[in-house]
């Protein structure tokens, strides 16, 4: 259901969209299956580096961490490819990972809610040869718990102790959903200073931004470090 309500959104680089000729927005399954052929059949050449935006379970109605894509992309500028999908659309978010990981591209990713869970859980352990520069949980949600991700260079996650939240509809229903809240595999966890789960821009805003900007230049400096050290070989 979640591919469906989704199609509202810009789910895939209009950099590339337009370089292969197709609309400025994904309208059917078939439009979804020939824009992921054409990806996976693409040179590396034509990628640029990797973002995805996974939404969680309302985010296909409600767009809430669909409002993150407008400030990452603006954050990474045009030289990141920035997807957007839902928490449930998981084969479609490994394909993506592999064929950029595939092309050895930086990748940044970013969940709220159960798309943060999804991307922890279900994602990144079945890429394990893709590079993950920095991966960020918004206030993730989730029966199963957190997993260790070696491949991951830099975790932020953000969340909310429910103990001291209001008992607001959203928050109820991340109640129900079994937050993560504290995860001590991530590097950095962080409460926003507004408990309100369904503020994925808001928890973006105040520790997401800042976060992806620092593990892009730590990815750098490896970058650099690498290239140095390879040149002594």
């Amino acid at each position: 259901m979640a591919v469906v309500l989704s199609y509202r959104w810009k789910r895939n680089p209009q950099r590339l969209l337009g370089l292969w000729g197709m609309g400025a927005r994904v309208r059917s399954a078939g439009e979804e299956k020939r824009f992921m052929d054409r990806l996976d059949n693409a040179s590396d050449d034509a990628l640029g580096d990797f973002c995805l935006v996974m939404g969680g379970f309302t985010d296909g109605v409600f767009g809430r961490a669909y409002a993150v894509v407008g400030e990452i992309s603006a954050l990474l500028g045009p030289g990141f490819d920035v997807f957007y999908r839902e928490y449930d659309e998981l084969s479609s978010a490994r394909r993506l990972l592999r064929r950029y990981g595939a092309a050895s591209r930086r990748s940044v990713l970013i969940g709220h809610s159960w798309g943060g869970s999804s991307l922890a859980r279900d994602v990144i352990p079945a890429c394990s040869s893709a590079r993950v520069d920095a991966l960020v949980t918004l206030d993730p949600v989730g029966v199963r718990g957190p997993r260790f991700l070696p491949q991951v260079f830099r975790w932020l996650n953000v969340y909310i102790p429910y103990e001291r939240a209001a008992w607001s509809r959203q928050n109820n229903v991340a109640r129900l959903g079994r937050p993560w809240e504290y995860v001590r595999q991530a590097n950095v966890n962080r409460v926003p200073s507004s408990l309100r789960h369904a503020d994925a821009l808001g928890m973006f805003r105040e520790y997401g931004e800042g976060f992806v900007k620092l593990a892009l230049l730590e990815s750098a400096a490896r970058d650099s470090g690498a290239a140095t050290d390879d040149a002594f070989v």
